[in-house]
């Protein structure tokens, strides 16, 4: 796994697991019903295979602003972004140009707009 990835992976799950997301992360279980394969998929930032995961997938993006339920969220991301590189330009930069590269995707499927997100996240195309 590459310094990028990791860096997202930890922006998204070090938000959801954070004390105050960790609330949210059960609220996320609780709205999407996820079996426990499914919680296994998104916790080692798989793509998802099944409605559920991609929903699941969207709670945790909306809950760590990494989506607004329509489109990725580039101001809500780096704010997150920010918070967790610190001082550390290189983890700072990798941010920026993950922004920069799904800056603009969009779905009327919140579900379907989580699964187009993680492909950007992962540097793939949906």
């Amino acid at each position: 796994m590459n310094i990028l990835s990791a860096c997202i992976i930890s922006l998204i799950f070090t938000s959801a697991y954070s004390m105050s997301d960790h609330e949210a992360f059960h609220a996320c279980v609780d709205q999407e019903g996820p079996s426990k394969k499914d919680i296994e998929v998104i916790t080692k930032f798989e793509a998802p295979t099944t409605r559920t995961q991609k929903c699941f997938y969207a709670c945790l993006f909306e809950q760590t602003g990494t989506s607004n339920g329509h489109r990725f969220d580039k101001e809500r991301y780096m704010k997150r972004a920010k918070e967790l590189a610190g001082n550390d330009q290189r983890k700072l930069s990798g941010f920026q140009a993950v922004a920069e590269r799904c800056d603009g995707v969009e779905n009327v499927d919140r579900c379907d707009l989580a699964a187009d997100i993680l492909a950007c996240l992962k540097g793939s195309s949906s």
